[in-house]
């Protein structure tokens, strides 16, 4: 009974050391969460605009292959209300970042141009870099009959370095400068720690 024992036991230990050396040289798996999604507000700044018109006589306000750059303020998501009345002051509430937006007019309705958004959130420790999304896809700023678009995360800095995902733009309404309000949901896929 004895020898028995020793025997199966000799046997579990030896099919213990295999699987050990087996995993000789393999990295430990982690388990951890491979997709974050959040929500941002952007209130764009019409006082920050720049348009360069290859028309500057254009009958419309942009005309096929303008380009725009426009800024913005991010704000934590759902504190923009929606509403087309203009009413949302982007002066008097401090962002959380920068938004800033590179616009090329396509005038194909109802997408209004192609874009590159970046967005720059201001770093929670002072010592600290900020970290950047890059974003970019095409849109349908068309005021309350905007159309929501989904557009492509290609990359990032920071705490956003090598991020790739989803972005959910749609028009919620306009500021007091006479720009348009945005929400963003994103979908930010995370990569495997090397």
């Amino acid at each position: 009974m004895k020898k028995l024992q020793f025997v199966l036991f000799a046997l579990g230990l030896t099919g213990i050391l295999a699987i050990g050396v087996l995993q000789i040289g393999v990295s430990p798996v982690v388990q951890a969460k491979t997709e974050e999604t959040f929500t941002l507000d952007v209130a764009c700044d019409g006082r920050t605009g720049a348009l360069n018109q290859v028309d500057p006589d254009a009958t419309t306000p942009f005309a096929r292959g303008d380009v725009a750059v426009i800024n913005g303020n991010i704000y934590p998501g759902g504190t923009i209300p929606s509403g087309f009345d203009g009413a949302f002051n982007l002066d008097a509430l401090p962002g959380i970042g920068t938004w800033r937006c590179l616009f090329a007019s396509l005038a194909e309705p109802p997408l209004s141009g192609a874009v590159t958004y970046y967005f720059s959130l201001d770093p929670t420790d002072h010592h600290a870099e900020e970290s950047m999304i890059v974003v970019q896809g095409l849109n349908s700023h068309a005021g309350p009959a905007s159309v929501p678009r989904i557009l492509a995360i290609v990359g990032g800095t920071g705490e956003f370095s090598g991020a790739t995902g989803e972005v959910r733009e749609e028009v919620i309404g306009t500021n007091t400068t006479g720009l348009f309000n945005l929400r963003y949901h994103i979908k930010l896929k995370k990569q495997a720690p090397k």
